[in-house]
């Protein structure tokens, strides 16, 4: 699941994720098996490009947050030259001080005035070096600034090719649902199938956050199961995760989708559903909109805090 200020990168993403590896014939008379394995290849790619992605993000952020405050700077340091140069043609330059410091017959005011003098040469050259120092700052921010975005705009264009090799891939793909026994649970299975993930757990994403599920990749639109016994507790919509629905298994924990087309017939809260029965289909809505489509799949086991869904996951496949 993403969320950030970059959206627009994302749609140019998201128009199309899965370079195509084999053309279409070539998959459908490939192994299975060999499918799989390009396709959680793939995923694993597409995974570490979309970490890439929030990275080049945030120094792009902290470069515009340093600019910012460069020019910030500058306009201060502007306006004191302002300042100074409107304070000398109104008090016709340095003469009177001079004229002042001649004429002065205590020794006192003497001295005092030609420490203020003193000090007025020194504040005005460290204010102009002050200037200085600060544009050639904000011309190497602004040089940084443009190679990370050329950066950024390099990966997404490798996120484009990953997202047409999945696309690619999952045409040649068949899959059916492996149910399996686990120690916690009665049964267990893939939420779709066929499908590609890859372990991304705590990855950056936008925004500074750390990404706390797993992203499960399919053709939009694939049906979308219960990966154990339990009830549909909550089913809402909106904010960064879409279409969303929660599952309590019968051993309390709960697995989160999001990111859901929509919901299946039938499907409502308070619903018990079976290990691999439909409850929803594969989209890309909230902030996933316009990516590819996939469930950001999350587990809380007893209820509580998100653990790594990664290994249970890859134990059903």
């Amino acid at each position: 699941m993403r969320n950030g200020p970059f959206k627009g990168a994302r749609c140019l993403i998201a128009l199309s994720i899965f370079a195509v590896l084999l053309p279409t014939e070539a998959w459908a008379a490939a192994d299975p098996a060999a499918i799989q394995a390009e396709l959680n290849r793939t995923a694993a790619e597409y995974g570490r490009l979309e970490t890439e992605l929030a990275r080049t993000e945030e120094r792009i952020g902290r470069l515009e947050l340093d600019l910012q405050r460069a020019n910030e700077t500058l306009s201060k340091k502007g306006q004191l030259i302002r300042n100074r140069a409107t304070y000398l043609y109104k008090s016709g330059g340095v003469g009177p001080l001079l004229d002042g410091l001649v004429l002065a017959d205590d020794l006192h005011v003497f001295l005092r005035r030609l420490q203020l003098l003193e000090m007025t040469g020194s504040k005005d050259s460290e204010l102009v070096e002050g200037i200085r120092i600060t544009q050639a700052r904000s011309g190497e921010i602004r040089e940084k600034l443009t190679a990370t975005k050329r950066q950024q705009a390099t990966v997404i264009s490798q996120l484009k090719n990953k997202q047409r090799q999945l696309e690619a891939a999952f045409q040649g793909a068949k899959g059916a649902a492996k149910v399996a026994r686990f120690g916690n649970f009665d049964s267990f299975t893939l939420p779709m199938s066929p499908s590609a993930f890859a372990n991304t757990w705590g990855a950056p994403r936008s925004g500074g956050r750390r990404h706390k599920g797993t992203d499960v990749m399919a053709p939009c639109g694939a049906p979308v199961v219960a990966v154990t016994n339990g009830m549909i507790t909550d089913l809402h919509s909106g904010g960064n995760g879409g279409i969303m629905a929660y599952l309590r298994a019968t051993n309390g924990d709960v697995f989160f989708y999001s990111h859901l087309r929509g919901y299946a017939p039938g499907v409502s809260q308070g619903k018990r559903v079976s290990t691999g029965e439909l409850i929803a289909y594969n989209g890309n809505t909230g902030n996933a909109r316009g990516g590819p489509c996939h469930v950001h799949f999350e587990w809380h086991p007893g209820g509580g805090s998100p653990v790594n869904p990664y290994p249970l996951l890859a134990s059903a496949r």
